[in-house]
């Protein structure tokens, strides 16, 4: 097992493509799959506004997962992400928002997107597991 350095880490989670995003409600952890955004070393994710995600994460810890394995060869690698998650509203990466991030992340589901979820990390960590 070798430990990723912070750059290395922040290299996977750009090319990766989705990773799971973790937060505590009443009822215990919620767990779900989202694409995000890598800009200036905070990760963004785009949902609708309505969501359980939205409702939940503002201005809450949170952390997010990315990995990637090969099982022929049994390797892989694991990065994971604890911060705090900010929500904004923006309809779109043309919006009057003069935060609005490049890149924009752009959501595999087809619906409305006008929530805009930060997260800034505390700590970056990751692991690769090697022959």
């Amino acid at each position: 097992m070798e430990e990723l350095d912070a750059g290395e880490c922040w290299r996977l989670l750009g090319e990766a493509a989705v990773g799971r995003l973790a937060w505590c409600e009443a009822d215990g952890p919620v767990l779900i799959p989202v694409n995000h955004a890598v800009a200036d070393g905070v990760l963004l994710l785009r949902t609708a506004p309505w969501t359980s995600l939205v409702t939940h994460v503002d201005d809450s810890p949170v952390a997010y997962e990315v990995d990637g394995s090969d099982p022929g060869t049994r390797t892989g690698w694991s990065v994971l992400v604890r911060g705090r998650a900010e929500v904004s509203y923006a309809a779109d990466r043309h919006a009057s928002d003069s935060h609005a991030p490049d890149p924009w992340p752009d959501p595999w589901p087809d619906r409305s997107h006008a929530a805009l979820v930060r997260i800034h990390p505390d700590e970056v960590a990751g692991r690769r597991l090697t022959r």
